[in-house]
């Protein structure tokens, strides 16, 4: 187990990493200032413009696209996106003892359409969506994991679930917390700067990866909820504002979103823990759902990275 000291100082070193990109992403090149004297021409004003188009779309934005309600006693722990035909739903899993739940949630309405309560010495942490249409769930320091058969009705449209099996697992600090299937293994996060792969039969670790900046120069603890999309992982960190896009074979840092204007709007107070921690992606749209423990919103963007 990765000890307290190493934590705080990942996350520091993230902060320090953080405030140095967003002060280099606010830089913008040199250009000549023409005299007071005369005008631009016309070929002197195109550059101008197109060296702010450059800076412009060099940067990794966040598009809003749509706002939808949400629980705000979800406790959000993981967060995914089913679709099945015409019928999409949310399938969320919350945390804290007691209060632990698996649910199945009208995306339009917030509504929450099946539950199952976990026991109440199981603390709920991420879910995603495996092979053979099993939802696998993580528990917080139980070293326990839940296999879940999401079950549909007669027309095909997902239909809550039931619980098929339970299985033991272990981390570097011994604890769940993401979850996310990459189309071969489970990719699993535990508070560190590991992420780990799992064999989806055996649930035993096969390979693993750690998230760093600057070529692997500074590793990035607390990585939490998990997203596998076009080919990376979607990551938050606990507490902070970004999502940051990993490359699944060497851990590095491809781009980094601030998602800090819409933790503003969603106007919580992320020091009592209602912080940023629900990814999902919907492949149909090629969108994102973004959410957090206690929000009133559910949010739907468009993560653009002009680097790709």
């Amino acid at each position: 187990m990765l000890p307290r000291l190493l934590v705080r100082l990942g996350v520091a070193g993230f902060i320090v990493a953080i405030v140095v990109l967003l002060v280099a992403t606010q830089q913008q090149e040199p250009t000549s200032t023409p005299s007071p004297s005369r005008t631009l021409s016309s070929h002197e004003e195109a550059r101008v413009e197109a060296r702010a188009t450059r800076r412009t779309a060099s940067r990794p934005t966040v598009q809003m696209l749509g706002k939808y309600p949400h629980d705000t006693k979800a406790f959000t722990q993981g967060f995914t996106v089913v679709n099945r035909g015409h019928d999409k739903i949310f399938i969320e899993s919350t945390g804290l003892n007691g209060e632990s739940t698996l649910r199945h949630v009208e995306i339009e309405t917030g509504k929450v359409l099946k539950q199952y309560d976990l026991p109440q010495e199981l603390f709920g942490e991420g879910v995603t969506l495996g092979p053979n249409n099993e939802l696998v769930m993580l528990t917080w320091k139980s070293k326990t994991g839940l296999v879940f058969d999401l079950k549909e009705d007669e027309d095909g449209k997902a239909d809550g679930f039931t619980l098929k099996r339970e299985f033991s697992f272990d981390t570097v600090t011994g604890e769940g917390w993401g979850i996310t299937f990459d189309g071969e293994d489970y990719a699993v996060s535990d508070g560190s700067s590991t992420i780990m792969f799992w064999d989806a039969k055996t649930m035993k670790e096969v390979g693993h990866i750690d998230v760093s900046m600057y070529n692997g120069a500074q590793k990035i603890s607390q990585i939490n909820e998990l997203e596998f999309a076009k080919g990376f992982i979607y990551a938050n960190v606990w507490y902070q504002p970004y999502i940051l896009k990993i490359d699944p074979e060497t851990g590095g840092i491809v781009t980094m979103f601030d998602l800090s204007k819409l933790v503003a709007d969603a106007g919580v107070d992320v020091s009592s823990g209602a912080v940023l921690n629900g990814i999902a992606y919907d492949e149909a749209e090629d969108v994102f759902y973004i959410t957090g423990k206690l929000w009133n919103s559910v949010y739907k963007v468009r993560l653009i990275d002009p680097v790709q």
